[in-house]
């Protein structure tokens, strides 16, 4: 099981018993605004996606990472990080990092605080050597979360993605390992 600490956060694999707290946060139509594609409307439907995370965490060749993210004191459950490879060759792996938390926690410093880590986790124990991510661009607040944990933009793409029946412009950010070595290590 991963769990990786931070000064303020644990960030661990999922058990059974998160189901309860993550439907509340991925069923909240506010906070999975531009995520419909993994926004759920019931109870059922958070279990299956729970049990994905639970099945991945058990795999030894891992495709997928889907942590919880809990405070580390009082063991709150807060939200989600985690990454999915996208590409796999010789020189590593390249992983797309997702992330979503409760409403109450935003603006707190959660979400660069968990990236770090995990990108950290993915650099060093994964064979990672490229993290990317993006988000529409109106999402302003994901896109700050990008640019304050040292991601570099790469690409700006108009009316890419369609979000609830509207076209929205997405920006794509990436970290290369050697980048992230350079700037995150000094």
């Amino acid at each position: 099981m991963v769990r990786i600490i931070t000064e303020r956060l644990l960030i661990r694999d999922h058990v059974a018993e998160d189901i309860a707290d993550l439907h509340k946060l991925i069923s909240n139509q506010e906070v999975m605004y531009f995520l419909p594609e993994i926004k759920t409307s019931s109870l059922s439907e958070s279990q299956q996606n729970l049990n994905v995370a639970l099945e991945e965490a058990v795999k030894v060749n891992r495709s997928k990472y889907f942590f919880a993210i809990v405070c580390n004191k009082t063991s709150e459950y807060i939200g989600e990080i985690g990454f999915t490879k996208t590409a796999e060759c010789s020189e590593g792996n390249v992983m797309n990092l997702g992330y979503f938390i409760l409403k109450e926690f935003w603006g707190k410093g959660i979400i660069p605080e968990a990236s770090k880590a995990v990108i950290k986790y993915a650099f060093d124990n994964i064979g990672t050597i490229k993290i990317e991510t993006g988000c529409a661009k109106v999402n302003k607040k994901s896109e700050r979360v990008m640019e304050k944990i040292g991601l570099i933009k790469e690409a700006e793409l108009k009316k890419h993605s369609v979000i609830h029946g509207k076209f929205y412009d997405r920006v794509e950010y990436r970290l290369l390992k050697e980048e992230w070595q350079s700037d995150w290590l000094g």
